[in-house]
């Protein structure tokens, strides 16, 4: 079987690897890894080892996400106790099963395929989702001001890595979803957008989309001319500006 989980290189994963290597090593060396199930039953512990290593820098979380782990007591590594190891045992195969697929699909020679693996998606997160859909839901279940606070608190967390998008893009691609059904929380985390990126002329545009669909065509003028402020090259900005002025 082939291995197609990839090793992440901030240096966050490389603490986690350490974390990782001294966990395992706390089992009997000469026991040989019991109960794999997707793994080749033969492997050693040092070819398990690696690819749980790989594990807990993509996921950014350590052996006892995935396996039982008490304080005082050796880990327990052969429990199926935790619902996290049969979903690790599932992904598994599917990365594995896509990687076989993709070769042909793609019409390439498996050496040219990007292979996907648990980084592909995680990107050293655990739940591997978009900024825009952890905000939205926060939003709508706790209020804009909810989702604020949680936007600091994750580029405070995660910023520089590889996780999120930080970027004024970020925020945009969060209100874009918004815009048609709830358009007062777009414009919301658009103007949060401002805040944090005041030059944007993207940001401003996106504002201007908001603001037509709550029918108020005079703040999507002065949001449209405030993007061709900024950039007056902006072809979005003056395809739909002039729209607006007929």
């Amino acid at each position: 079987m082939s291995r197609v989980f990839v090793l992440g290189r901030h240096g966050l994963a490389a603490a986690l690897l350490l974390v990782a290597g001294a966990a395992l090593a706390q089992a009997p060396q000469q026991e040989a890894p019991k109960n794999l199930k997707v793994l080749p039953k033969d492997w050693s512990r040092e070819q398990v080892v690696a690819v749980m290593q790989n594990f807990t820098a993509a996921l950014g979380v350590g052996c006892n996400f995935c396996h039982v782990i008490n304080q005082g007591q050796p880990p327990d590594f052969a429990s199926d106790d935790k619902k996290e190891k049969d979903m690790a045992r599932a992904m598994m195969k599917i990365a594995t099963d896509l990687n076989a697929q993709l070769p042909k699909a793609l019409g390439m020679e498996p050496k040219d395929t990007t292979r996907v693996g648990c980084i592909t998606c995680h990107r050293g997160v655990p739940e591997p989702k978009q900024i825009g859909e952890i905000l939205a839901k926060t939003s709508a279940e706790k209020g804009f001001p909810a989702a604020a606070a949680q936007y600091d608190e994750l580029k405070g967390k995660y910023y520089g890595a590889q996780a999120y998008d930080f970027t004024d893009r970020g925020l945009i691609a969060t209100a874009t979803p918004l815009m048609q059904s709830r358009t007062d929380e777009a414009i919301q985390f658009l103007n949060l957008g401002l805040q944090k990126f005041p030059q944007s002329a993207p940001t401003y545009v996106a504002l201007a989309q908001a603001q037509e669909a709550k029918k108020d065509t005079k703040a999507a003028i002065a949001s449209l001319e405030k993007a061709l402020q900024i950039d007056p090259k902006n072809a979005q900005a003056t395809r739909l500006l002039g729209e607006l002025k007929k």
